[in-house]
């Protein structure tokens, strides 16, 4: 029996760690010069909030990191415009348009924010 119930908390272990996601601290610049390589991936990445957009009780604000910037949906109401932010989110980008041969830049679905380091 208790050979059993180790197989049993090693599986639970292996489901639980291999079901994790950790996040890659990436810079912003990183995410939009490889996008695919970052779709679908949850990341980390600091900035400063450049504009700030509610949506009923979501919102949708642009994190800026110098020159750069990137856009992020978030579930929770906008933050306050300059704040500086460490956000972890999932990185969307969309195929490339085969009829105009455009990509549109990447954007990130919110999963958490705080104030940045």
């Amino acid at each position: 029996m208790k050979r059993h119930s180790t197989w049993i908390q090693a599986a639970v272990t292996a489901m639980v760690l291999g079901s994790t996601t950790i996040a890659s601290a990436v810079t912003i610049a990183d995410v939009l010069g490889s996008p695919d390589a970052y779709n679908g991936k949850t990341v980390t990445v600091t900035g400063t909030v450049a504009a700030a957009f509610p949506v009923g009780t979501e919102s949708g604000y642009d994190l800026r990191d110098g020159t750069v910037k990137v856009s992020v949906v978030s579930r929770s109401g906008p933050p306050t415009l300059g704040a500086s932010l460490a956000v972890t989110a999932t990185v969307r980008s969309l195929p490339t348009d085969e009829e105009e041969g455009t990509q549109l830049p990447p954007f990130l679905v919110e999963t958490s924010r705080a104030p940045a380091p």
